[in-house]
Parts: C-alpha cells; structure tokens; sequence
C-alpha cells in the first residue's frame, strides 16, 4: 500500500485511488494497425479477452476501430460498448504509431442505472399522456354533466309546470267537461313525460352498472301504438305537424318483448322527432318479418350534421339542438340503444341536412301463441288486493273494478289473513323488505291459499325479479302502474301458472 512515512492524507489517496481500480476493473491495451497485441496490462477477462499473448489477433472483439479517425494524439471517448458478457465498458481510444492505445472501465452498474432511469421517463412520459387523456375526458364528462344538470332543470320544470297548472284549472273546471278533460289531458302528457324523464335518469345509472333487466310479456303492439297516439298527436298537432301510423298487417295481436322498454324506446324517438322538427311531420313505421319486429321513425326536420351523429349516443351530449330548441337531457338515444341491444336488436340513425332524420331499431318479438297462452280475462274473477298507500290501493281499485273484477282489499297483513278463506284467484301484494316479503308468502301458503302472488314493487333491483320468483311469487310489477299493463300481466299469470 504506502510506505511507513508517508502522510495520512497520501495514505488515504491511495486507499481511494485502489479502491476505483477495483470497482472501475481497468484495462490498458496497445495493437498495431492489424489489431494484433502488442502490450497489456489490467483485467482483461473480466472484459472477455482471455489471458492475454504479444502478438495475439484481437480484431473480432476491436471491430469498433475499424474506419475510425482521430487527429494526433487526442484521446476519444467511445459509445459505452457490450462487450458480450454481461459487462458494459467506457472505451477511450488514442492513435499511437502504426496502432492503437485503448483504456476500458467498468461502467455495468451505471449503464443498468441508465437504462432503469431511462425505462423509467419513459413510462413516467406514457403515464403523464395517459393522465392528461383521461384528465381531458374526465373535464368534457364533467363540462357534459354540468350543461346536463342545467338542461335537466329546465326539461323537470316545464312538464311539472303544466302538471301542477292544469291540476289547479281542474278544479275549476270541474263544471265544464270540454275543458276538465282539456286539463286532465295536459297533465297526463306532463305526467307521462316527466316519467320518461325519470326512467331515463335511472336506466342510466343501471346501464352504467351493466344492470339494465329485460322482461318480456305478451305485448299488444297495435294498443301501445293507441297509447302513442293519444299521448303525442296534441304536441304535434299544436306544432301544425302530421303525425302518421304505419303498421305491418302481419304483425300478430301478442308478441313476445318487454312493452315497457319498448314503449320506453318510442317515447323518445317519437319525442325527438317531435321535438326537432317545425315543419311536415313525422311517420312511424312498423314492419313484422319472421319474429324480427323493425320500427322506424322517420321526420321532415332540419336534419343532424354528420359530426354530430355518433356523439348523440353519448351519455348527457345533447347536440347542437339546431332549430332554436333548447337541447334535452342528453339520455334518451343512449338509453335507448341499450335497452334495444339487451332486447336482441340493433339502433341507427341516418340524417340529412335539410331533408330530415330516420332513426331505426329491431328487436326480437316471437308471436305469443307459439310461446305461451292466450291472457285470461279478469271478468268476474276475485283478486285479493294487499297495498299500504291509500292513493295506489285506490287507484289499483279502479283499475280491476273496471276490468269486471270482484276485489276484496286489506290494508295490512292481518286483514289479508281474513280475507284469504273467500279463496280469491289470485293475490296482488305490495312488496315489503326482505325477510318480511318472505314471510308474508309463507304466511298465505300455511292460511291454505296456494293460488298466484303478485307482488308490487317500487324498486327495480338487479336480480330482484329473480328472487320474487325463486321465492314463490308468479310476478313482479313495478311502480308506477299503468292500467292496461297491470291487466295484461295478471292475465298472463292466470293463464300461465307457475
């Protein structure tokens, strides 16, 4: 190491100086023009040259000197080269006479800290695109979500403003039937609408979670159509538009398909049709071909520009509007391409500017007489009707009474019990919490009714339907109940027991 007398500060130079050595494992060598060994000294098989002889031909692993040019006796410091064996070296070279002077170090470790670092920017670079991609989306779903909210005020107030105006006119007009019908009509087309309104706005939130339920009944198309009609000829009759019905005559009285998805898909097309056109009118199509039905909703507007087609099926993009009319919520056509997906069909829209817009959609709709019996008619049958809120056990009373049904009413589960011994043909229950809906089923099973439950929801669940019908119940309605609905499927569960 140091002499005895040499100083503490040389004695810890050269303790610093052996200690580089070891870890930089230097190598010097000198080659003629022909690469051939001329002088060596270092580690040379820690580089993979081998033991070393005078004379020896390194040209295979001195390639990198070939063509070379350096001027005089200037050092150049070569790319960090492999050397083949793991071991990456920082080379200088020097031109000496006839030959080369090279020094090699070790620079492994570096070199992999370079490459980690480098690895690294780079998926820090593909992370901050990714960031900044999503930021963007994040910041147009919120800037959509924000135009949303605000349209969505102005889209509840305006039905729920004729909702409550023309109910407060009724009263007076009770004494004028023109006009108390005038009334009732007008809230029913805000009733009707606002429940779109509400059923888009939770369809979205289920399609999002992938829980949009599909539940097919025997429907009667041509009487869903009558509902249609009566709901949009006075909009587009107050807009001076024609309003026109085409309907295939082959299409069967029942087919197989959810009615109110299906009614929930027309209210919006038909809508929209209504909405954005000022002029001519609107046409709805519908064709029935081998279980396949196929509807189209044609109108004379302005058309939609062609940029703006696929964004429509965004959720909360409400468009350009156009027309003057202020944009709607921004759900209807995404809902509505879902819905007529999970129903087995497919959604277009095909426009043109100044022509007008088609909007198409099929779904499968098998006739019900080759999947099921015909609906048997309430006339003279006796329902047991069990409902905790006095308005909807009302309004389920006028709706059976005026079916011709025989209906006895409880009001709590005691009352039920009682009523059970006049064995009814069938049992419509409000639906309680779990286990209690349960136990009611069990409760009627033990009083010696073994006839049809159906049970009457607010909530619509994911897997709901399922468990009411694993439990025992022969049906699911949800709220809020139509008449012609209510009497379809109670039909349909008498004459397909369980």
């Amino acid at each position: 190491m140091s002499e005895a007398g040499s100083s503490p500060i040389d004695r810890l130079s050269e303790f610093l100086q052996e200690r580089a050595e070891k870890r930089s494992h230097p190598l010097f060598l000198v080659v003629n023009d022909d690469f051939e060994l001329i002088d060596a000294r270092g580690a040379a098989e820690h580089y993979g040259f081998g033991p070393l002889k005078r004379g020896q031909d390194l040209a295979e692993k001195l390639l990198f000197l070939v063509g070379m040019q350096t001027k005089g006796a200037s050092i150049t410091t070569l790319p960090v080269l492999d050397m083949g064996n793991g071991v990456f070296a920082q080379v200088h070279a020097v031109r000496v006479r006839n030959g080369w002077g090279l020094a090699f170090s070790d620079t492994t470790e570096q070199t992999r800290l370079q490459h980690q670092y480098q690895q690294l920017a780079h998926d820090l670079a593909l992370a901050q695109r990714e960031l900044t991609k999503k930021h963007a989306e994040l910041e147009k779903a919120d800037r959509l979500k924000s135009q949303f909210i605000g349209h969505m005020s102005h889209e509840f107030r305006t039905p729920l403003s004729s909702v409550l105006g023309f109910a407060s006119l009724a009263f007076e007009d009770l004494g004028d039937v023109n006009r108390l019908q005038h009334d009732l009509h007008a809230i029913q087309r805000g009733g009707n609408y606002l429940l779109s309104l509400v059923d888009n706005l939770l369809d979205q939130a289920v399609i999002e979670n992938d829980r949009l339920l599909i539940r097919p009944v025997t429907c009667n198309v041509q009487r869903l159509l009558d509902e249609m009609e009566e709901l949009f000829h006075p909009t587009a009759r107050q807009k001076g538009l024609s309003l026109a019905w085409w309907v295939d005559s082959e299409l069967p009285e029942g087919v197989w398909l959810d009615e109110i998805r299906l009614r929930q898909v027309l209210v919006n097309l038909i809508g929209n049709a209504i909405k954005y056109t000022r002029k001519g009118g609107i046409t709805v199509s519908l064709n029935w071909d081998k279980e396949i039905l196929e509807v189209t909703v044609e109108d004379t507007g302005t058309g939609i520009p062609a940029a703006d087609l696929d964004k429509l099926f965004e959720p909360f993009n409400q468009g350009s509007g156009g027309n003057g009319v202020k944009p709607g919520a921004g759900l209807g056509l995404t809902i509505s391409r879902s819905i007529v997906e999970r129903m087995g069909g497919a959604l277009t829209l095909e426009s043109e500017m100044g022509k007008g817009t088609v909007a198409k959609f099929s779904v499968s709709a098998p006739a019900r007489n080759k999947t099921g019996a015909a609906s048997t008619p309430l006339n003279g049958l006796t329902i047991l009707l069990l409902e905790d809120d006095p308005d909807t056990r009302e309004l389920i009373r006028i709706f059976l009474q005026g079916a011709g049904v025989n209906l006895n009413v409880a009001q709590d589960e005691k009352e039920c019990d009682i009523l059970v011994s006049r064995k009814p043909d069938l049992i419509l229950v409000h639906l309680l919490e779990e286990p209690q809906h349960r136990l009611l089923l069990s409760r009627l099973r033990k009083a010696g009714y073994q006839g049809p439950v159906v049970a009457v929801g607010s909530e619509d669940q994911e897997g709901l339907h399922l468990r009411i019908l694993q439990e025992g119940y022969a049906a699911l309605l949800t709220k809020p109940i139509r008449r012609s609905e209510l009497i379809e499927r109670l039909g349909d569960t008498l004459a397909n027991p369980a």
